[in-house]
């Protein structure tokens, strides 16, 4: 005969299997159909570690927060254990696109991989999205921010690159941040409306990324109502000459300029503009893009860096009120702040989940196919997330256009101060 504690087990066993087979939330009978997966490709040793690590917490932060994930209308009794499965696109202390492809090979070789989230790098999107292309796996980014990954601009500069990046059809690559074009109607938003600025001198260096956002700044100052006080060529420099800007600052001067926007990839350039500056109209301050960032530029550009703004894609989750719930969360788990990435990892996934669920509703109530989630995340949809909310384009852009903006303040410091978050409207 069994003891009284050998019965109690037993009926312990039945209890904990009913309690994983099904359980009952609001009157609603929720029955887990078993495990899916959803990939994770970002840099985790290495030098490029700091921004791969806090991304991937981000992503199972949001996992763990979602538990079970049921059907969104017609079958929520319909559920799927979400597990994270993260690769490491590192190699020899870098971030590597051949592994970065590799990688993405390995989750599409898994069948219970249903989506992903990654890369966050540009070159690492080169290599994988034809591999995604190939296997209907939807990957949604949280940082590229290169315009050739889903667009082509009128002026050829991408060379069909979106094009040769999918071999097969529909599209399967998404990001939730702008691009880097957007940085040029970002930084004219800060000076007109921000720093309150109305007559632009605008230098660009004549490459694509500098023409590009050149004419993006030039274009959105006036439609605000700005003027550019020059605008016949933009300012259009050599960046294989010598940098000097005296003759063009002094011009800039006697056209009554408030602000002069730097649209170059050179930070030396840079640096001397904001040096014959000091020089000619101490007063007037300098904006440009994410490339000022660098410290080595406030070096370069010495007591003269003071003035300087720059932008750079993404949200600064402290000015973000819905983000602040995040944040305490991933501070009380993790022991230290939210990564650059962080912020926009959590919302790709939040997304990703949002599209399964939708999913498990298009599969009648069963385990969705990788096509499903594909078509639910390309139908994303005034999705509120703890950025703001966003819709996805035809080419898998967002419709939120975040750009934070920062100052310098002194040649020492390691990085500017924020200075504004700004939406980039269409």
């Amino acid at each position: 005969m069994r003891s009284a504690s050998h019965r109690a087990a037993i009926a312990w066993l039945i209890i904990a299997a009913l309690f994983i087979a099904g359980c009952t939330v609001g009157g609603t009978t929720r029955q887990s159909m078993g495990v899916i997966k959803l990939g994770a490709e970002l840099p985790l040793s290495g030098d490029d570690a700091p921004d791969g690590i806090p991304a991937k917490n981000a992503i199972e932060l949001a996992i763990k927060a979602a538990g079970l994930v049921c059907g969104a209308a017609s079958h929520q009794d319909a559920c799927v254990q979400l597990q994270a499965v993260s690769y490491d696109d590192v190699s020899h202390g870098i971030h590597d696109p051949a592994t970065g492809a590799k990688n993405v090979q390995r989750l599409a070789g898994d069948p219970r991989v249903v989506a992903m989230v990654g890369p966050l790098y540009d070159s690492l999107a080169r290599s994988e999205v034809p591999v995604a292309s190939v296997a209907q796996l939807a990957m949604v980014s949280p940082a590229t921010t290169n315009e050739c990954l889903t667009q082509e601009p009128a002026d050829g500069h991408c060379q069909g690159l979106k094009s040769r990046l999918r071999p097969r059809s529909p599209n399967t690559f998404f990001r939730v941040v702008a691009t880097q074009l957007d940085e040029g109607a970002a930084g004219a938003e800060l000076a007109y409306k921000s720093l309150g600025k109305r007559r632009a001198f605008v230098i660009n260096d004549q490459t694509s990324f500098g023409h590009g956002i050149a004419t993006a700044f030039a274009d959105r100052f006036v439609r605000d109502g700005g003027t550019i006080v020059d605008p016949s060529d933009l300012g259009a420099f050599d960046p294989n000459q010598p940098s000097a800007f005296g003759s063009r600052v002094q011009r800039a001067a006697e056209l009554g300029t408030d602000v002069v926007y730097f649209a170059g990839e050179q930070i030396s350039a840079a640096a001397s503009l904001r040096r014959a500056m000091a020089a000619r109209m101490p007063q007037v301050p300098l904006v440009g893009s994410d490339r000022l960032a660098n410290s080595q530029f406030a070096k370069s550009a010495g007591a003269s860096a003071r003035g300087t703004y720059y932008t750079v894609v993404g949200p600064h989750p402290a000015s973000l009120r819905p983000a602040q719930g995040f944040m305490r969360d991933y501070q009380k788990q993790y022991g230290h702040e939210v990564g650059t990435y962080s912020l926009p990892a959590f919302d790709a996934t939040n997304l990703v989940i949002a599209a399964i669920a939708r999913a498990i509703d298009d599969a009648g109530g069963k385990l969705p196919t990788r096509e499903q989630v594909l078509a639910q995340v390309s139908r994303t949809k005034d999705y509120a997330g703890t950025m703001g909310v966003t819709s996805f384009d035809a080419q898998g852009d967002t419709s939120l256009k975040l750009i934070a903006a920062y100052q310098w303040l002194a040649s020492t410091d390691p990085a500017g101060r924020y200075a504004a978050q700004v939406t980039v409207s269409g």
